[in-house]
């Protein structure tokens, strides 16, 4: 059905049976501009994953120097050890294998294991297009493949060694076959859509989880079989996603601990633990003061409004305007069904990650999907509205203000940032206001041609703040543990960009001095561990794992070590608590080296500044002399890095 208005031809939103059927286009011209748009926003996406890559370094030094370990040797790749083989990284495996597999192909290099998750960035967005416009029509899956790519959280994580990238194109390909077997009733699509969550539970563990709320639900209200036949298949479907999900930890935790490294961050040496713990009810249950205060509009304050709060009230707005447009009795059409799929994400994700206490800001990478498509089908529903008659008409200018002036607000922390962004914003929001004012006055038939201009103007003003945030991440490359983008970025990249100065000197005195000693050092400062590894070829320790408390080393076991003559070095966190065994005996049996034998330069560093110390032992002179008990599991084989 189409509409004149004053000789204009315009599509009307489509009803009853039309609703039920993916959008067709009409004419080969239009055919051509959708996939020419598709390949400009698709390109955008591309460059801004891939532009300057080299610049942003290791990204994360700790997954980083993982990579480097795994590719020594296959035990250290299956069980993704963070050293020489004596400890394991705190995630489960498949991103970082997909990261070695690159460095394997292209040499290990920083780009190189930023790659997948950059292909990884330019795919999602062109899935997201493609999930959107099979239902809700070509604009609305090309606005929602615009918005993703300039998602700021999504460049920022899609140039970045953390593994978000990469489970946001397996989610996203799992809610594609949620959504075939939604359709068709089909268990081979309900099966991969689970297969494809538990993929995605081996790059980052119950992150993977957020989207099966939606997912199921749509299946379940949805599915062209009976409400039986829908339950016993959800029921068989969660059975397989929990052998999936489990397979490589339990594989783990059954291989006898004296084979293995120890589980980092886990509270008894295993992955379920890690999974359940660390990894899981502390994330809801711990305090991270670096995403703020607990409460609904978290993500609309700093510092997250920046990552992906810019268009969130015109996603909600929009969900809202398009579940009213499209009601209607049972059975759910196709598009019901999407806003079911997205909205019920959406809201999901909300609600985590407003209640959750630590968490890093780039996990809303995994948010960002659902926002991207509600904006583009809000935006559609939002136009919609503003064509009929009545109240229904204001929704879209009071939306656009609403989300302009959150922004504006935004903005006034970044007053000495582009100092002309926040007025611009303000300006051409404005503008586009007035013009959808001006459009809805009588005759309404003269403002046809305002209205588009308008909303045209709308779209740049509210897309210019993300976007540059977006872009940031190109302009402040560096190695940084947890990415984000914009200004913060900037901030957060040139304190984490270098090691305290004193490492340079400690890695040369330790290599001159290691003699025949095969690792290196075992350190307890695990930032020193990742600097160590990834300037030498030489192997390392880990002695307390990703927070400094793992117990990697047993006493028998470092005495062995010891006396063996293969470690002579060890760094170790001061002042030495009681609980540390390890530090403990290091500190009784050797001897402590003062800094300025190793370090001539005795200003305070910037570790020092923050509270931290450590002391380096040389536990040499007791090599020979210590009645040992035998080493409890092998030390690792001899590998080096190909």
């Amino acid at each position: 059905m189409r509409m004149s208005v004053s000789g204009t031809s315009i599509a009307a939103p489509p009803s009853g049976r039309e609703r039920d059927r993916p959008a067709q286009v009409g004419t080969q011209t239009v055919v051509v501009w959708q996939r020419l748009a598709l390949t400009v926003i698709l390109g955008l996406s591309a460059f801004l994953n891939l532009f300057e890559l080299t610049r942003e370094g290791y990204g994360n030094t700790y997954y980083a120097a993982t990579v480097k370990n795994m590719l020594t040797s296959w035990r250290n790749f299956f069980f993704v050890s963070s050293d020489a083989g004596f400890v394991t990284v705190d995630k489960p495996p498949l991103g970082l294998w997909i990261q070695a597999a690159s460095a394997k192909v292209f040499g290990f290099q920083g780009w190189s294991i930023v790659l997948p998750q950059a292909i990884a960035g330019v795919l999602s967005v062109g899935l997201v297009y493609h999930l959107v416009r099979r239902t809700m029509g070509p604009v609305a899956g090309l606005l929602a493949a615009f918005t993703l790519a300039l998602t700021p959280i999504t460049v920022a994580i899609s140039r970045h060694n953390n593994l978000e990238g990469l489970l946001v194109l397996v989610i996203l390909l799992a809610v594609w076959a949620f959504v075939l077997a939604a359709e068709t009733g089909r268990w081979s699509w309900l099966l991969l859509g689970v297969v494809l969550v538990g993929i995605g539970f081996n790059i980052k563990e119950l992150e993977a989880f957020l989207v099966l709320p939606a997912c199921y639900l749509l299946y379940l209200v949805a599915a062209p079989v009976s409400w039986l036949k829908r339950i016993i298949q959800l029921g068989l479907a969660t059975g397989v996603l929990l052998v999936v999900s489990l397979s490589w930890a339990v594989a783990v935790d059954l291989t006898p601990p004296d084979q293995r490294p120890y589980v980092s961050t886990s509270s008894n040496n295993t992955e379920l633990d890690l999974i359940v713990g660390f990894n899981g009810a502390n994330r809801l249950t711990g305090n991270d003061v670096d995403v703020g205060d607990r409460g609904p509009w978290r993500l609309l304050r700093e510092p997250l409004i920046g990552q992906i709060g810019w268009l969130l009230p015109l996603a909600a707005v929009g969900l809202a305007v398009a579940v009213w447009q499209e009601r209607r009795p049972l059975p759910l059409s196709r598009r019901q069904q999407a806003l079911v799929l997205w909205g019920t994400w959406f809201i999901t994700e909300w609600v985590f990650f407003n209640i959750a206490g630590d968490w890093d800001p780039h996990y809303l990478a995994v948010f960002a999907p659902a926002v991207a498509a509600l904006v583009g089908i809000g935006v559609v529903a939002l136009w919609a509205a503003y064509r009929s008659p009545g109240w229904q008409g204001w929704i879209l200018p009071v939306t656009l203000a609403a989300t302009a002036a959150i922004q504006s607000q935004a903005l006034t922390a970044y007053a000495d940032w582009l100092t002309w962004l926040r007025p611009t914003v303000i300006v051409l929001s404005v503008a586009a206001i007035v013009g959808l004012v001006f459009a809805r006055v009588p005759p309404r038939s003269q403002g046809t041609h305002v209205a588009l201009a308008a909303i045209g103007v709308g779209m740049v003003a509210l897309f210019l703040a993300p976007s540059l945030w977006a872009a940031s991440t190109i302009w402040y490359g560096g190695e940084t543990r947890a990415p984000t983008a914009g200004p913060r970025e900037k901030r957060d990249r040139i304190v984490a960009s270098k090691f305290d100065r004193d490492a340079a000197a400690l890695l040369s005195y330790l290599q001159s001095h290691r003699d025949t000693a095969r690792y290196l050092v075992g350190s307890a400062d695990q930032e020193f561990a990742e600097y160590a590894i990834l300037e030498t070829t030489d192997p390392v320790i880990s002695t307390g794992g990703f927070k400094g408390g793992d117990p990697v080393l047993s006493t028998t076991r470092l005495a062995g070590l010891v006396n063996g003559g293969e470690v002579r070095f060890f760094l170790v966190e001061t002042p030495i608590r009681r609980r540390n065994e390890t530090a403990t005996w290091i500190n009784q049996h050797c001897t402590p080296i003062p800094k300025e034998v190793w370090q001539p330069d005795q200003s305070s560093s910037r570790r020092e500044e923050k509270g931290i110390q450590h002391q380096l032992f040389d536990c040499a002179p007791v090599r020979g002399a210590l009645d040992s008990a035998p080493v409890l599991m092998p030390s690792p084989p001899r590998a080096e890095v190909t």
